[in-house]
């Protein structure tokens, strides 16, 4: 392929680049919109912040009839350093196509309804890893495995799985769940089937058959410990994150409702209002899947039409307009996120936890081009590659103003 069929083909990329992110900008998951990635704590690929492990106590309206003041626990803070995770996902052409683009009026035509229909591909699957991470742990774990036959080429995972997660083409890693090792011909496996409806994957032949069992989980080929940390793992009592050991330090955690069921008001009200006992603060946003919106909707109302608001308001999704929970005054905002599991809700307060990342989007760079030519493929094979990176991290400043209720199932009759 000559120079020429390659800059035509890189300079026709180049041009659809900006669209395409602007599409995924605009698209992104609701929670990713309200929680605003920006720059201000990053510093070269690192984000540097202070976390409040402490809240400061000992404040009495009097002295003690032997006139001393009452003892105080001091605010304590600590001073870390985080890594950003980097995302990215990669178009692979063939030299034949990109000749095409160089060639003629009709070979260009045909790169772009071709570049068109890959780049569409790569944005939904963006779009999806993005919601997927945000709501998951640092560990990559995208699901658990179940027992299966010995020495197959298909596995089965979890009741509740989220299926959409899966699609054909993807490479997996299989792993044992607490080491991340992985297990026999469990690295880079292709998904060549899914099955929803039975919580089932088809892999590759080439790979060799594997056993699974309950202890292993599956992740994106390579993503093990090399992801997010996502409210899986933020939004615990147990989890350690940033390097703190949360078991040492009382108030570096979440709370975690106790309660477990089918939903009801009454049950997030008294989990949200211990959270802002423990704490000292209250949430102001709420997050669950849409059918939990819904289902307060009917509880306050009686009525399961959720279309309450015709008006210039932002749409939070599900056919209705905007929802607000009070607990002692205090006013917490509503969406629901389609990633977000299906049985939790999440109390968040949003001057404690956001998104940094160290730029926006972009393809990288390479001489002033995004085509990378002959960037060497499997076993040295020349192949042509465009890969579209990202540097996100989700950051908690106070970990004990969040909470979550774990567990939750629909209400009676819904």
């Amino acid at each position: 392929m000559g120079f020429q069929a390659f800059e035509a083909a890189t300079g026709i990329l180049q041009k659809m680049y900006g669209p395409l992110v602007n599409q995924i900008n605009d698209e992104i998951p609701p929670l990713w919109k309200i929680l605003s990635p920006n720059s201000d704590l990053v510093v070269g690929q690192e984000v540097e912040f202070s976390a409040q492990i402490e809240n400061p106590q000992g404040v009495y309206s009097r002295r003690t009839a032997s006139q001393t003041l009452g003892a105080a626990v001091p605010g304590k803070y600590l001073a870390l350093t985080v890594g950003t995770g980097r995302m990215y996902a990669i178009m692979e052409f063939d030299n034949k196509m990109l000749k095409a683009a160089g060639q003629s009026p009709a070979g260009r035509r045909a790169y772009v309804n071709y570049l068109e229909a890959e780049t569409k591909g790569l944005k939904n699957t963006v779009i999806q890893e993005l919601g997927r991470q945000l709501f998951g742990s640092k560990t990559g774990f995208v699901a658990v495995c179940t027992a299966t036959s010995t020495g197959a080429y298909t596995i089965t995972f979890a009741a509740g799985t989220d299926m959409r997660k899966f699609i054909e083409g993807q490479h997996l890693d299989i792993l044992t769940t607490a080491t991340g090792v992985a297990i026999a011909n469990g690295t880079d496996r292709t998904i060549t089937a899914v099955d929803v409806a039975n919580l089932q994957i088809t892999l590759d032949t080439a790979g060799g058959v594997v056993t699974c069992d309950t202890s292993m989980s599956v992740t994106r080929q390579g993503a093990y410990n090399a992801e997010m940390t996502g409210l899986a793992e933020i939004v615990s009592d147990t989890a350690d994150i940033y390097g703190v050991t949360t078991a040492l330090q009382r108030r570096w955690k979440a709370y975690v409702g106790g309660t477990t069921g089918a939903f009801t008001l009454k049950a997030m009200a008294k989990v949200a209002l211990a959270a802002g006992q423990q704490s000292g603060v209250f949430t102001d946003l709420i997050v669950s899947p849409a059918t939990y919106m819904q289902q307060y909707w009917n509880s306050v109302t009686g009525t399961p039409q959720f279309d309450v608001r015709k008006g210039p308001v932002e749409n939070l999704g599900a056919g209705y307009w905007k929802i607000n929970m009070m607990i002692e005054g205090h006013s917490m905002e509503w969406i629901s996120d389609p990633n977000c599991p299906s049985d939790k809700i999440y109390g968040l307060r949003k001057e404690d936890i956001g998104i940094q990342h160290l730029g926006p989007m972009a393809f990288m760079d390479e001489g002033n081009g995004i085509l990378m030519s002959n960037a060497a493929g499997a076993s040295g094979t020349p192949t042509s590659k465009a890969v579209l990176e990202y540097y996100p991290e989700v950051i908690c400043k106070r970990r004990n103003s969040l909470w979550v209720m774990p567990g939750v199932s629909d209400m009676a009759g819904w």
